[in-house]
């Protein structure tokens, strides 16, 4: 009886150790692809300045840092999983089983950024510059969408209960914002001309694309981002994104630096939102007779996505350019923003993102609760 006791609690004791210590890991795999999505976007605005030819540039540096932290994290995740296991771990198939998941996809990820770095060396080598979307360019931040959403479900999971669980949780999902809607740009966005293959998308659809996707993405996020008990939630995903791209698109170069200081502004819908979500969850007389609960996080969603523009300034303005018959590049985008605001932006794109964010959040609600679905997923996840 005492030897069961005993067994038990090293059981417990190992599957806290080894959910806190995973918890780290996920963290630092998520700060992995920070510097790498970050690292992505300053190498925009690199071969803007600079006429690249090479693969050995600042931005790479730093993108290729980001995934040798995802590596040795991953890496360790892979060691404390099969240090912290309560069974034999002699065979391949116990080892696939011990090792979470979550890891799994990381695994997955990681894989395929490691590969896409050989691959973009081989391409710029053969092929000389290329631009935003290549074969190289869509594997890498491939990689880096399956190693954020492993990162996030499986700080979701963790069965910590600390503070720091919350703060990982979110800067996660401002993250996996950031890739999404970048992926989106990888088929939106006319910079995908390299020195031997044209890349560049259709202005029409990245029209539709740009209208439309992004504000779903976005909507969906936050409309998730509300299920976690804190009262900045908004705000805390809004500044990790907005850290960034700030970082990596405006003070990163002379042409945007100035428009610092107006780029903050956009903390202060979030902020809003969160204040509002706060005193209504307070004062519960206020929702009577206004919007039931639900809507109101639906409407907050939305309202983040109407700062699509100014939130992902320069790009979100220079994937309409195109469509529009524009040609001014892209540190040229403020006049780029003038000329879309009053003949586009305000009478089409904001109600087509209000409806586009709208029905996203319905569709992700109808898939959310099927419940073959979620039941697989839980299964599968856990």
């Amino acid at each position: 009886m005492c030897e069961e006791k005993v067994l038990w609690i090293l059981k417990n004791t190992n599957e806290e150790l080894s959910s806190s210590n995973l918890l780290w890991i996920y963290f630092l795999v998520s700060l992995g692809i920070a510097l790498q999505v970050g690292a992505a976007n300053w190498d925009i605005i690199w071969h803007g300045i600079v006429n690249v030819e090479s693969f050995f540039t600042p931005p790479h540096t730093v993108l290729y840092s980001g995934v040798g932290l995802s590596l040795v994290s991953t890496l360790a995740g892979i060691i404390l999983s099969l240090k912290y296991a309560s069974q034999s771990t002699e065979s391949i198939l116990s080892i696939h089983h011990r090792i979470p998941t979550p890891l799994k996809l990381i695994i997955l990820g990681t894989l395929v950024e490691v590969f896409s770095g050989g691959f973009d060396n081989w391409w710029h080598s053969n092929f000389g510059f290329d631009g935003l979307l290549s074969p190289p360019h869509l594997m890498l931040i491939s990689g880096m969408l399956i190693s954020i959403i492993g990162a996030l479900i499986g700080t979701h999971l963790s069965d910590s209960k600390t503070k720091f669980k919350v703060a990982s949780q979110l800067i996660a999902f401002g993250i996996l914002w950031m890739v999404l809607v970048n992926f989106v740009f990888m088929f939106t966005l006319p910079f995908s001309e390299g020195q031997y293959f044209n890349f560049n998308p259709s202005p029409t659809a990245a029209l539709v694309l740009g209208s439309t996707m992004p504000a779903v993405f976005t909507a969906i996020i936050f409309y998730c981002v509300q299920g976690i008990s804190f009262p900045f939630r908004m705000t805390v995903v809004s500044a990790t994104l907005m850290v960034l791209q700030s970082s990596s698109t405006i003070v990163s170069n002379v042409y945007f630096a100035g428009l610092f200081p107006l780029y903050l502004l956009n903390i202060l819908v979030p902020l809003l939102l969160d204040i509002i979500a706060t005193y209504t969850k307070n004062n519960n007389k206020v929702l009577v007779f206004g919007p039931s609960k639900d809507l109101l996080r639906i409407l907050f969603s939305i309202a983040i996505s109407f700062s699509f523009i100014t939130l992902f300034f320069p790009w979100s303005v220079n994937m309409f350019k195109s469509y529009f018959g524009i040609d001014l590049i892209t540190f040229e985008s403020v006049a780029i923003f003038e000329q879309l605001f009053w003949k586009f932006i305000i009478p089409i794109l904001m109600p087509v993102s209000f409806a586009s964010a709208y029905f996203g959040i319905l569709i992700w609600k109808r898939f959310y609760a099927w419940p073959r679905l979620t039941n697989a997923f839980r299964i599968v996840i856990r």
